[in-house]
């Protein structure tokens, strides 16, 4: 079985990119705008979110911060992507494990969905 990532994005173009890399890469990769993550994280088991910082109805941090603030989802890695100059700032104080900066190489992103959330998990 696969192992699922939410994507919150909500340029359809972004979101296609980095979803086709990533099952490639062997992982099930779920997108919404955000507005429907709550519903999506009760319905499936992800093991990691990526998330863009500026959604156009939202910031990404306030979403991170308040899945942060869930006994249900605390746990859950949290990688924010954007253009954002502060990003890296912005990821530390909302509670993301780690950040990437667009423009980014695909690699960056396979890169750090392995090192927080990896294909093969070796504890038995």
């Amino acid at each position: 079985m696969k192992k699922k990532i939410l994507y919150i994005e909500d340029d359809p173009d972004m979101a296609d990119i980095v979803s086709e890399i990533m099952q490639y890469e062997e992982y099930e990769v779920i997108t919404d705008s955000g507005k429907a993550m709550h519903k999506l994280l009760k319905e499936n088991d992800i093991g990691l979110i990526l998330m863009d910082e500026g959604l156009s109805w939202c910031w990404g941090s306030n979403l991170c911060k308040e899945l942060r603030s869930d006994e249900r989802t605390a746990d859950i890695p949290i990688i924010m992507i954007s253009a954002v100059r502060e990003i890296d700032d912005i990821a530390q104080h909302c509670g993301a494990n780690a950040y990437i900066r667009k423009p980014f190489e695909i690699y960056d992103v396979i890169d750090a969905v392995n090192i927080y959330y990896p294909k093969d998990d070796l504890s038995v």
